[in-house]
């Protein structure tokens, strides 16, 4: 490798601090020093980069006999004849014990994995990961990968590479699969925690799932204009705390940066718990951007009534809204393509003149005042209210309107829809109809409720396209260029190692990303991520860490 490469990718691993909370761990142990563990991350980077490997044989390789005479010096790096066969396998044994030892240290269940453990003993193995025991070693390895991760991001930052970005992302989660056969029903797998991780085809892949948050936009036109890094990862077991790790790379970029937009997830993520994935997302200030399943929209629970206001798909409806145009949102859930949604969307248009409209925004208890939609429909409840106040100072409706003025057009009593109540006392109506706003709790509708409305032309093309970019950037680690479905080039086993070889992947993924825009922006790729003299690096932020909150915003479309 040339020098300028491994120096570059030498001071991002520096900058993301993972050398220096290792060798202090590594400082207090007795013994001889061994292999500098630096090395050995820096070998693993550069195999990365290089070869697309993972693996421990390409990294040893490359920093003893891949560099220049001149850099090993600099660096230090132990060396030894190639020829001398015996020296090699020595040099490289020690290699090994470096990695063999930084593994030991980060596993909350340290164990032999030459042969594959009894079932019962590797589910004691998964519970030590995935139990309130194994949290603290959890906490500081989801650190280190995502130190490893934002690193490039953090530079992207300070150079203004990312100042076309609005702060929209995108979160999923993909298979990593192991060079491991899976559990059998007396044996485990070599990788214990690992599991099945189930695709949305059906097929289904034994190894671990990583979640990823990309950075995204919902507007087209931003095509381009930033490049599109992994913001965080976190490694974990198929199936388990999906939304506390969503919520995790989420919270580390909100202390990045200040910019908070839309947040797009797939169905999975919709039907979390709230506590677990929607409340903590608002809480930071992202706008959920969600698709719903088909029990959420047609089951006879998916409709309900809140302070006499119909409740469907996260929105609030006048309770005389008809029948046909609530069944509109079932017949999209059901249908088939995108060429079967899209006249029933035209259609949809029609149920925005019953839908309330939001008055408030939230406020410290999470509740919200909508109004009733009398500007929207001609009721004769709405009427009779507003008569009894004061009397409002109104113009008279004109008898001839230009058609060409849109607002003139649409506001005109004549191109509202009429509504015909029922004739009922006014303590018998709905409470919506006998005031004019009404108060919404947070714990109403938390799932379903989101900033643009569920299959509106904005939701459409906010979702689409945030679900293209992450699906895209799936592909992107995927190919041959980065490679991270290939078990073969991630060999170690363990959930520690192919935690940090994945970060290391998507960190080198990340680079090569930032080397792109940079050349089709006419700028040096060698140089272009260097500091300036008054350049500050975003320290690396913890997740204990209170996260500033933000004022809540009205819901703005792409």
């Amino acid at each position: 490798m040339a020098d300028s490469k491994v120096m570059k990718l030498r001071r991002t691993l520096h900058q993301s601090g993972v050398v220096e909370m290792i060798e202090t761990q590594f400082a207090g142990l007795p013994g001889p020093p061994g292999y500098p563990v630096r090395l050995v991350l820096l070998g693993l980077v550069c195999a990365s980069y290089e070869r697309t490997s993972g693996n421990l044989d390409d990294a040893f390789e490359i920093m003893t006999f891949g560099t220049s005479e001149k850099l090993r010096a600099h660096l230090s790096i132990p060396t030894c004849d190639i020829e001398d066969q015996d020296a090699v396998n020595a040099l490289y044994n020690r290699f090994h014990r470096a990695w063999t030892r930084m593994n030991r240290l980060l596993d909350a269940a340290p164990h032999q994995r030459r042969s594959r453990l009894p079932r019962a003993a590797g589910r004691k193995v998964a519970a030590q990961w995935n139990s309130e025991h194994g949290q603290p070693a959890l906490r500081r390895l989801e650190e280190l990968a995502n130190r490893l991760v934002t690193a490039p991001v953090r530079i992207a930052f300070v150079k203004g590479l990312m100042r076309h970005w609005r702060g929209d992302t995108a979160i999923d989660t993909t298979c990593v699969p192991t060079w491991a056969r899976p559990h059998t029903r007396k044996r485990s797998a070599l990788e214990a925690s690992a599991n099945w991780h189930y695709k949305g085809g059906g097929d289904r892949e034994f190894g671990y799932s990583a979640t990823l948050a990309i950075a995204a936009h919902a507007d087209p036109d931003r095509a381009g204009r930033y490049p599109q890094l992994i913001l965080g990862m976190v490694l974990h077991t198929p199936e388990k705390d999906m939304g506390r790790h969503a919520h995790y790379v989420s919270a580390v970029l909100a202390q990045i940066t200040e910019l908070r937009g839309f947040t797009a997830a797939d169905r999975a993520y919709t039907k979390l718990l709230p506590e677990n994935f929607h409340r903590p997302m608002r809480a930071l200030g992202y706008m959920p951007v969600l698709d719903f399943t088909g029990p959420q929209v047609t089951s006879a629970r998916a409709e309900g009534h809140h302070q006499g206001a119909i409740t469907k798909v996260g929105r609030l409806f006048c309770p005389l809204t008809p029948r046909r145009l609530l069944d509109l949102y079932s017949q999209i859930r059901s249908a088939k393509n995108e060429r079967e949604r899209i006249p029933l969307r035209e259609r949809l248009q029609e149920i925005e003149a019953y839908a309330l409209t939001r008055k408030d925004t939230l406020d410290d208890r999470g509740t919200e005042r909508f109004a009733c939609p009398i500007t929207k429909l001609n009721c004769p409840w709405a009427q009779e209210r507003e008569g009894r106040g004061a009397p409002p100072k109104r113009e008279p409706v004109p008898v001839v309107i230009n058609l060409d003025a849109h607002r003139e057009r649409t506001t005109h009593p004549a191109s509202r829809p009429t509504v015909e109540p029922p004739t009922l006392p006014l303590a018998e109506r709905p409470k919506c109809c006998r005031q004019s706003s009404v108060t919404v709790q947070a714990h109403v509708m938390p799932r379903t409720r989101q900033e643009l409305p569920w299959q509106t032309p904005s939701w459409a093309l906010a979702y689409q396209a945030l679900r293209a970019h992450i699906e895209g950037g799936n592909g992107r680690l995927k190919s041959v260029d980065t490679a991270l479905h290939a078990r073969e080039r991630r060999q170690p086993r363990g959930r520690v190692a192919q935690t940090l070889l994945s970060a290391i992947t998507v960190m080198v993924h990340n680079i090569k990303e930032l080397e792109q825009y940079l050349a089709a922006s006419k700028q040096s790729a060698i140089t272009g991520l260097d500091l300036e003299p008054n350049d500050v690096l975003l320290p690396y932020p913890t997740i204990s860490l209170p996260v500033p909150p933000r004022p809540p915003v009205l819901s703005r479309s792409p």
